[in-house]
């Protein structure tokens, strides 16, 4: 009879910790995916908010060469570093392509958000109509 009962104390205690494994890997896996899921929020609101700079910077200026002065690049465009509100920095891949119209220019920014290993985080367009 002692041991029946020792043998069921043991199986017993072998199925408790199989179950405390399992749990355990499916809490380690729980968190992983929301460790996962905070970084890319983090990320897509950096980008938001550097998105809404760049658009107010577009917006802004008087013409090309002032939203380059403004944007920290040369010319039609080129890549920019700026650091996000949570600390982290980003590239900036900025170009510029125009239409020309009968009494001005139609011009559309383009504009993607990279991280530091140069993953894409988002990609905005911005259209401006500037006279000439």
């Amino acid at each position: 009879m002692t041991r029946r009962r020792s043998t069921a104390f043991y199986v017993e205690c072998l199925l408790l910790t199989v179950f405390l494994l399992a749990l355990t890997a499916v809490l380690a896996q729980l968190f992983s995916a929301a460790r996962t899921q905070a970084l890319e929020a983090r990320r897509l609101t950096d980008a938001q908010r550097l998105t809404q700079d760049i658009s107010e910077e577009w917006y802004a200026a008087a013409d090309e060469t002032d939203f380059c002065q403004l944007a920290g690049v040369d010319g039609d465009g080129g890549e920019v570093t700026r650091t996000g509100p949570s600390g982290e920095d980003y590239l900036l891949r900025l170009y510029t392509i125009q239409e020309p119209e009968n009494y001005g220019r139609t011009v559309t920014l383009h504009l993607e958000v990279l991280t530091e290993e140069r993953e894409s985080v988002c990609s905005l367009e911005f259209v401006r109509y500037w006279p000439d």
